[in-house]
């Protein structure tokens, strides 16, 4: 059985889209899913419920997503075992594509499928930025954890429980090699990104952030990173249609750099950088 892990916080809008991607063409007992609300105001835990037993729902007062994740894997019992933000949408298909390739072969142990982002809707800055992201090498060539990854038995016995930092899942693919992970990508996911640029200022505040303390805290993981800032900007220098996209880009990265130093600086790295413009509409 291939074990589903869903952090859900305040999720109301998007928890059945994901769910209902996720479990669409799913046989019985195929997948084990295990939604943990945590902190939730809203009507989460009762829409993942409506399910059935299709899904089980585990509810805290607690408003964490580590701890989240780590009640999601005292209750899961199968591998290969998926992670999923409730805002991102990855079919069955794509789940069996990923648990193959992790069942086939012994030494990649953390897999996911190819990310796309959905922004063609989007307004033309949130375009521009996400025309140069997704043509950069981190997003092409490296295993992204931004949104779903999965781990083999093998895979989880070593990152073993979530600490308690901001970039989960950075450092779970920091734990592997980049030959002990792997790109399905012939498999995709679908991310719906902000519809603001403010919102993806405040996504990329985070993320940079949670690098930042990964750097901090587990120095020694820098060595599996497998891409790097100068890699990125040859590619927009050798890019010519990146270019005209470049200055938003450019702008939303530095202006992220310096509100994730401010944010360490003030011990606020554990106030969550949510962007709901994306899950509105959904």
């Amino acid at each position: 059985m291939i074990s589903v892990v869903i952090p859900a916080c305040n999720e109301e809008n998007v928890i059945e889209r994901c769910l209902g991607t996720i479990l669409q063409d799913a046989a019985p007992g195929e997948l084990e899913v295990v939604v943990v609300c945590n902190g939730c105001s809203d009507e989460t835990a009762e829409r993942a419920r409506g399910f059935g037993d299709r899904v089980r729902v585990i509810e805290t007062e607690i408003a964490s997503k580590i701890q989240a994740l780590n009640l999601g894997d005292e209750a899961a019992t199968g591998f290969p075992r998926f992670y999923v933000d409730a805002d991102i949408k990855v079919t069955t298909q794509a789940i069996r594509d990923v648990a193959s390739l992790l069942g086939d072969d012994p030494s990649i142990m953390a897999a996911a499928p190819r990310a796309e982002v959905d922004y063609q809707t989007r307004g033309a800055l949130v375009r521009s930025f996400y025309q140069v992201w997704t043509s950069l090498p981190y997003f092409r060539e490296a295993m992204i954890g931004a949104g779903v990854f999965a781990l083999s038995r093998q895979g989880k016995e070593r990152l073993g429980r979530f600490p308690d930092i901001i970039a989960d899942d950075e450092y779970a693919r920091l734990m592997f090699k980049p030959d002990e992970r792997q790109c399905c990508g012939h498999s995709t996911f679908v991310i719906t990104p902000p519809a603001t640029l403010r919102g993806v200022l405040n996504i990329k505040t985070r993320a940079r952030a949670g690098m930042y303390e990964l750097r901090q805290k587990y120095p020694d993981l820098m060595r599996n990173q497998n891409t790097n800032a100068a890699r990125s900007l040859r590619t927009i220098a050798t890019t010519p249609r990146l270019w005209i996209h470049s200055p938003v880009y450019l702008t939303v990265m530095t202006l992220a750099k310096v509100l994730a130093h401010r944010k360490l600086r003030r011990n606020e790295e554990r106030y969550w950088n949510r962007d709901d413009t994306s899950r509105a509409t959904s």
